[in-house]
């Protein structure tokens, strides 16, 4: 009987509207930053770059690409590196291995472009400008003795003093094959990408490629979103990003290296700028916007080399 009356109860609740058994889901207030108006007809590096035409050809695979900089997590993210090593020399190293932040968003955006590639977290920052440089001296060497083809660079500019010293190291990775892709870096040989604006005031230079500045797909993990909220208290604005063109331009390079691995640095950067086109974006016109199936096409059809 017992039996009988439970399952008579089951199905009277059966019967009852569902209504009543609804749950609301829990609201989530997103910061004013992370909200994106008209979130599918906004600007991607694939539709003013091209990337994804030309993944038909090569997605960068087996290009080996340093980035320097800080807070990787490649303890956290290791399937994200291929390798790497810490050169810092305070209290930035402890964010090499568990910190997800500056180096982890460059790292996601080069492997979102050429999703080939091989990325190696070479940990280079510090609050003193010398330490950095000596850090980045002792990452460029290590790039040239482990056979890196691409290295980038994604923050401030340096003093004169400082200038000479990494120029120095610069120089070696060029000989070497090596292609720099470092922002705010005005190095002759150095592929100096910018966003789609007009050049700065204290740039010392005519950048070689203009980049999309805004990176909307940038992963978000508590500690950057944290960071990035604290910034934009102060009206920055996370996604208005220099350091993200830095990625995005050795994706491109990759791809072509991928293809036609004894090109030079200088082949590379002409190949680039010659297939770049003009383009006007915000009310600001980019002299050479970064195509890359014209350069893969350029490419295969005998130019560049």
């Amino acid at each position: 009987m017992k039996t009988v009356i439970q399952f008579a109860m089951i199905l009277s609740l059966l019967a009852l509207p569902a209504a009543l058994f609804a749950q609301t889901a829990p609201t989530v207030e997103a910061p004013a930053f992370l909200y994106f108006p008209d979130a599918n007809s906004r600007p991607t590096y694939f539709s003013v770059h091209n990337f994804e035409e030309a993944w038909a050809f090569s997605d960068g695979r087996g290009v080996r690409v340093g980035i320097m900089d800080h807070s990787f997590g490649v303890r956290v993210h290791e399937e994200l590196y291929a390798g790497g090593k810490s050169f810092h020399s305070d209290d930035w190293g402890d964010s090499y291995e568990s910190g997800s932040h500056h180096g982890y968003w460059m790292a996601r955006t080069l492997k979102e472009v050429a999703p080939g590639v091989e990325v190696f977290a070479l940990g280079t920052y510090s609050s003193g400008e010398r330490a950095k440089v000596d850090a980045m001296i002792q990452a460029i060497d290590w790039a040239i003795e482990n056979d890196l083809d691409i290295l980038t660079y994604s923050a401030q500019r340096f003093s004169a003093e400082e200038r000479v010293r990494l120029d120095a190291a610069v120089d070696r990775a060029l000989d070497h094959g090596i292609t720099t892709v470092f922002i705010h870096y005005p190095h002759p040989g150095n592929l100096l990408a910018t966003w789609l604006g007009p050049i700065s005031g204290d740039d010392e230079r005519e950048p070689d490629l203009n980049i999309l500045h805004y990176d909307y797909s940038v992963v978000f993990t508590k500690q950057y979103a944290d960071w990035m909220e604290r910034a934009a208290e102060s009206g920055y604005r996370p996604f208005l990003s220099l350091s993200s063109t830095a990625p995005v331009t050795a994706g491109a390079v990759a791809i072509l290296k991928s293809l036609r691995p004894n090109l030079t640095p200088a082949q590379l950067k002409t190949l680039l700028m010659d297939t770049a086109y003009e383009m006007e974006f915000e009310g600001m016109h980019a002299a050479r916007t970064l195509d890359v199936r014209a350069a893969v096409e350029k490419l295969l059809d005998g130019g560049g080399s």
